[in-house]
């Protein structure tokens, strides 16, 4: 017995010199840098390349809405940063992200940033003092953008102007730097050579491309491990596992694959346009717009068929999703606080924080609401809009006629008379000296 309660305490021993070193190992460890150089890269000045970078910087990649100041980001504001990403509900916790301030100013933003090293950041997940960047940042996918389309991105970030704004360091929990000391959360392969896109045209390697590299389809309606976060690249496109971490609704990505109960085999390509240019599932309900149809409204058609190609020449795959259900206010409250909730969660990409309006939008919803009366403006809702822009659809099928009000009382009520906020923020003179 005493040579038994002996091995017992050694074994404890043991395993508690084992937690110890492993806990020393995490802390020292996690926050290493990667010895690993960015290519030499230029970004082009010209304004074809600014425009360029400027449609996928807000219509693609969509990168305003990681790099807001608020989780309630408005498009046209300046990506100054600072919305925190609160990971403590994912798997087992991982801390607290913020935005970075991608903005050129020299000391809180990118202005002392190099272009090969704002291209390695995207597309690699390493920062500019070579730290791995927690995969909020969108690097496992954007690891296959082209130098051009990349390179693009960063011309037209040049563009704008500098905005001083501190963004708070990150707090990962013990649980992330474990994953990042062990390396389960490493950056993406080292690209050291160009990177093209495939030829732009209604095919399926386009469609991938778009889809893959430039923005957030795959990443949403890929299925992955709530515990670490990993993707099962075996099923592309076949949904998510879990919700989202939103405040207000629980919603994951959708089967994409052609499967006829579970995916879109049933749907037509003129169905799959229409969603995404008006948001309208065949049913006529229309999806919120955290899938973000608004922004995927401004695509060429073109783009838009070859996505529709790329999907269709995926296998087929019986995974059923949830449809998405509102949580917490804008499923409990009344009155105001449901339509503020409501608000947030279906128009405030498209009308803005208090219905001032946005670069998608062409009437100003507050003065709407504010000048004409509640029936006519629920009926407006309730109707849609187009073939005009903008081109609200109909909300009928998807909003009843209280939550309608609702929306309208809070506006009505909370929301002042605002300015216009719908331009974007004015380009500034660049040259290769500033960077």
């Amino acid at each position: 017995m005493r040579r038994l309660l002996k091995g017992i305490v050694i074994l404890l021993g043991a395993i508690a010199v084992f937690a110890a070193l492993t806990v020393l190992y995490v802390v020292v460890a996690w926050d290493r840098g990667v010895d690993r150089p960015s290519m030499n890269l230029i970004a082009p000045v010209s304004d074809a390349a600014i425009a360029r970078g400027k449609h996928i910087y807000t219509y693609t990649a969509a990168c305003w809405t990681c790099h807001a100041t608020s989780d309630a980001p408005t498009l046209g504001e300046p990506p100054s940063g600072g919305r925190v990403f609160d990971m403590r509900g994912v798997g087992p916790g991982f801390g607290f992200y913020y935005g970075a301030n991608i903005t050129p100013d020299p000391e809180t933003g990118i202005g002392q940033w190099t272009d090969g090293e704002l291209v390695r950041a995207m597309r690699e997940g390493l920062s500019r003092d070579n730290r791995v960047l927690f995969p909020v940042m969108n690097y496992v996918f954007f690891h296959g953008m082209s130098d051009d389309d990349a390179l693009a991105v960063v011309a037209y970030l040049r563009s704008l102007p500098p905005v001083r704004h501190e963004v708070p360091k990150r707090s990962p929990s013990f649980a992330a730097k474990a994953l990042f000391a062990f390396g389960v959360l490493h950056p993406s392969e080292a690209v050291t050579s160009r990177v093209e896109a495939p030829p732009r045209g209604v095919s399926a390697e386009y469609g991938k491309y778009l889809a893959w590299h430039l923005s957030g389809c795959a990443e949403c309606h890929t299925p992955r491990d709530p515990q670490d976060g990993s993707f099962d690249f075996s099923r592309a496109m076949a949904g998510g596992r879990f919700p989202f971490p939103e405040r207000l609704i629980e919603t994951t990505g959708r089967n994409l694959t052609p499967d006829l109960e579970t995916g879109l085999g049933a749907w037509t390509e003129e169905q799959f346009l229409t969603a995404m240019k008006r948001g309208a599932r065949p049913d006529g309900t229309v999806m919120t717009p955290f899938m973000p149809w608004p922004l995927y409204a401004q695509w060429d058609e073109t783009d838009l068929r070859a996505v529709w190609t790329y999907l269709r020449s995926l296998p087929a795959e019986a995974h059923e999703v949830p449809r998405g259900r509102l949580i917490n206010a804008a499923a409990t409250g009344r009155g105001a606080e449901r339509g503020h909730a409501l608000y947030s969660v279906y128009c405030h990409t498209c009308h803005g924080e208090q219905g001032q309006g946005t670069p998608l939008t062409g009437p100003v919803l507050i003065d709407r609401v504010k000048n004409d009366d509640p029936e006519s403006v629920a009926e407006t809702v309730a109707a849609g809009l187009g073939p005009k822009k903008p081109l609200m659809p109909s909300w009928r099928h998807t909003l009843s006629p209280d939550q309608i009000a609702d929306i309208i009382t809070y506006l009505s009520t909370s929301a002042p008379r605002a300015s216009s906020s719908r331009q974007d923020p004015a380009p500034r003179a660049t040259s290769r000296r500033s960077r």
